[in-house]
């Protein structure tokens, strides 16, 4: 059975070989943009490609459950802060275009912005 620093070193390498994987599968495409001609960088690049996906799944199952639930975790985290995010921005929008159809000619500006910052 495995000990808890063990699970714990395993994962942080899980991690950091997804992160360099994730890094390396965009950075494959700026050689060949700027050599479209050259197919040694264009062979080399899909190498380096086929290698980040063999990085990213060895280092998913290196991550594990723990990674799979830290994820899950913080996919869920952001998905809260996204849609409270969301409900206080259309709180303040519906409250500026109220006071903006009932006082259309008196809202400048500097109103708006006033009223923008109340919460």
């Amino acid at each position: 059975m495995e000990t808890k620093p063990e699970l714990t070193k395993k994962f942080l390498i899980g991690v950091v070989l997804i992160i360099i994987s994730l890094i390396l599968g965009k950075l494959v495409f700026i050689p060949i943009i700027f050599f479209p001609q050259s197919s040694t960088w264009r062979i080399s690049m899909i190498i380096v490609y086929a290698a980040s996906w063999m990085m990213i799944l060895f280092g998913i199952y290196l991550a594990g459950k723990e990674g799979y639930y830290l994820a899950k975790h913080k996919y869920r985290e952001y998905g809260r802060r996204t849609i409270e995010g969301v409900g206080r921005h259309s709180k303040t929008a519906a409250h500026v275009t109220v006071e903006a159809f009932r006082h259309p000619v008196k809202h400048s500006k500097e109103t708006i912005m006033r009223i923008t910052k109340r919460k």
